[in-house]
């Protein structure tokens, strides 16, 4: 038998995996939590900071108290189990059970502590960053910024004037200000630095 839950598919002997019990588990110990905050959202005394996260301390939340919301979802949390290993072994829609779970405590939560921050996984952008170089060229100072923020590299103008002269970088353009292409840019800068690093490498094992 495959589980119920439409996410999963998880082979199991019951109508939910492991995986699935547990996560239901979870959200129906959350239920005897939340309905009597939301009594404080149908009062208009809605806390819209979580225990523990600074500022706030019980303070009355600054939007308008969804009651409505509030009252419906109270109800709700009536209809769902109160073990999710007996869910999973007698109720054939115990996966839908496990999702309308995961619906309203996720609004639970919105109404009562305000909409969770969006994270950034700032690993992720910058490695996106670093995949995506321009083809256009770049002038100096365009250069620099992009190199700084991508790769954490430091460049100058005068550098990027003697990679010029010592023929490592060629200009994009004969007239007005220079632009470089900023995939060569890329790699010559690179290649200083692994240059700089072995010459720091050999002193280091010259005063040993």
């Amino acid at each position: 038998m495959t589980c119920t839950n439409v996410d999963c598919g998880r082979a199991t002997s019951l109508f939910l995996c492991t995986t699935c019990i547990l996560e239901l588990d979870d959200l129906l110990k959350e239920v005897p939590v939340l309905v009597p905050l939301l009594d404080g959202v149908r009062a208009g005394t809605s806390v819209t900071r979580k225990p523990g996260s600074g500022g706030g301390g019980g303070q009355p939340g600054s939007r308008p108290p969804g009651n409505l919301d509030a009252m419906m979802l109270q109800a709700w949390f009536t209809q769902l189990p109160t073990r999710a290993h007996q869910t999973a072994t007698e109720d054939p829609e115990a996966g839908r059970t496990l999702y309308m779970a995961r619906l309203w405590i996720t609004q639970a939560r919105t109404l009562i502590w305000g909409a969770e921050p969006e994270t950034i996984d700032r690993a992720a952008a910058k490695a996106r960053l670093e995949a995506q170089v321009p083809t256009n060229p770049m002038p100096t100072r365009d250069l620099k910024k992009w190199l700084s923020i991508t790769h954490g590299i430091e460049i100058t103008g005068e550098q990027l004037r003697q990679w010029v002269h010592r023929k490592k970088l060629q200009r994009a353009n004969d007239e007005g200000h220079p632009t470089y292409y900023p995939a060569v840019v890329l790699a010559v800068a690179k290649a200083q630095q692994n240059d700089t690093n072995d010459h720091r490498v050999a002193r280091v094992a010259e005063v040993k």
